[in-house]
């Protein structure tokens, strides 16, 4: 688990993908807002924007922050924060939206993810109507 990131990236049932940061962190939040991301005050989080595909985003969001020097993570539930590299988010961000989508519309089948960034493998989800509420191991 990682210790101390800059920017953490969970997503809300509500909201879907969110980034959060200490009050510190002022320039990883100017970083995202130049991007398009706005604070929501009940998160107390910053929000992608609408626009935008969230995997797209948030790998954008990704990009730029390690650009800038600024180390990313994504929280796993109570357990911490994983070390969320460039690498990595792709895969991240396109199985958790995925796997949000199939939690709101139950039965639905997802043929590809929702990303155009970069070259993600496609992802199939088989038709199910059962939805877990183990978080994956990334």
């Amino acid at each position: 688990m990682m210790t101390d990131p800059s920017m953490v990236f969970s997503t809300d049932p509500r909201h879907g993908l969110v980034a959060r940061s200490g009050w510190e962190q002022e320039e990883a939040r100017t970083v995202l807002r130049d991007l398009g991301w706005e604070w929501t005050e009940e998160l107390h989080a910053l929000v992608p924007p609408d626009d935008v595909p969230e995997v797209d985003a948030g790998l954008q969001a990704v990009e730029e922050l390690h650009l800038h020097g600024h180390r990313t993570g994504y929280a796993v539930g109570p357990y911490g924060t994983m070390r969320l590299t460039l690498d990595r988010a792709e895969q991240v961000f396109t199985s958790v939206t995925a796997r949000e989508s199939a939690a709101t519309e139950p039965g639905r089948a997802l043929a590809e993810p929702r990303s155009t960034y970069g070259d993600a493998a496609a992802l199939e989800w088989a038709e199910t109507t059962t939805i877990s509420s183990e978080h994956p191991a990334f």
